[in-house]
């Protein structure tokens, strides 16, 4: 039974905390055999999600994105996502405004937890358009998240009509984990992410005209660091770069 702390509020000893809720369980929304197209922003959007899944979804020739999600930060991994989609960048039917417009497939999450599975993508071979991009509403310094977040995909086909795999967006910290190899072409549990010098190994490959960075299989592990509550303050929005003890490049600064 809850107790009475010396202010009034409840405290759950069970885990310590004052939801009362953190017992009920998730309740899945399943949104399914939705078609859009032609929409001058996004064929379908979702801002702030939990146990949300997009289902058998259709969309073509869509100014900014197919489908894209913002954020997942009040949900578990394996919740939040895309499963079963048919996402076109330009049909036989396409303008020429769409035709000439970059635009992406899907554009990810600024957050955790997000997964997407079972996507057929076409026509991605104008304009740069490209099927998959990062970090929903991330477009500058002041309004975006630090990045290097995890994406899970499985199960994609990528038409021969598709050029462009990935176009990475700001802050270009992105980490998309493939667990059938059918993103990279690495195998299961292989890796893409944003190219850096510094994160160049020998287990990655360097693809900027499909992939847009690095990909890497899974003799490695591709993980987010971020530090909080750190001193003195002047680390403020530096960026944080992390290499290998005996690489060349640190050699060179000692």
């Amino acid at each position: 039974m809850p107790a009475a702390n010396p202010c009034g509020a409840l405290i759950y000893d069970a885990k310590n905390v004052t939801d009362p809720y953190w017992q009920t369980p998730l309740v899945t929304a399943h949104f399914v055999n939705f078609t859009s197209y032609k929409n001058k922003f996004n064929g379908a959007i979702a801002e702030q999600v939990g146990d949300v899944r997009f289902e058998n979804f259709k969309v073509a020739d869509n100014l900014v994105a197919g489908i894209e999600v913002s954020l997942t930060d009040v949900t578990m991994d394996g919740t939040a996502q895309i499963n079963g989609a048919v996402v076109i960048g330009h049909s036989i039917n396409a303008d020429s405004r769409t035709t000439s417009t970059f635009s992406h497939g899907i554009i990810t999450p600024r957050y955790e937890n997000f997964q997407v599975h079972n996507v057929h993508f076409h026509n991605f071979d104008v304009a740069g358009k490209a099927a998959i991009g990062s970090c929903s509403h991330c477009f500058h310094s002041a309004a975006t998240d630090s990045g290097a977040r995890t994406v899970t995909f499985s199960n994609l086909q990528f038409d021969s009509s598709v050029t462009k795999k990935i176009q990475y967006q700001y802050p270009f910290k992105d980490i998309f984990y493939d667990l059938d190899g059918t993103l990279t072409g690495l195998g299961a549990k292989s890796w893409a992410t944003p190219y850096f010098a510094f994160n160049e190994q020998p287990e990655c490959q360097v693809d900027l005209a499909i992939y847009d960075g690095l990909l890497c299989n899974s003799s490695v592990q591709v993980r987010r660091i971020a530090f909080h509550k750190y001193a003195p303050s002047y680390f403020e929005f530096q960026p944080l770069l992390i290499t290998q003890l005996d690489s060349p490049r640190f050699k060179a600064l000692n």
